[in-house]
């Protein structure tokens, strides 16, 4: 049994800018990409391996946070700021 149920999202978003906010209160992840998003109801009918409460919250799928300060000890990117990362 794999795949994940995220279940309980309070807004899914879709970004799209013609359609924002999809209709639904879960979503279907397997293999690491999401394979239906929905009601619980109708997305649980199938057996999976982790179901996920989201409390409410507002799900992004695809967006990431990629804005980082990697600092190691005291060595700072200021320190070689080309090919740090």
């Amino acid at each position: 049994m794999s795949g994940v149920i995220l279940k309980n999202i309070g807004t899914i978003v879709s970004g799209d800018i013609s359609r924002p906010i999809l209709d639904g209160d879960a979503i279907a992840v397997e293999d690491g990409r999401i394979t239906g998003i929905g009601r619980f109801e109708d997305l649980a009918r199938k057996e999976v391996g982790t179901v996920i409460d989201c409390a409410g919250t507002t799900v992004t799928p695809g967006l990431i946070d990629s804005h980082c300060h990697v600092i190691l000890g005291d060595f700072t990117s200021r320190q070689n700021q080309i090919g740090f990362i």
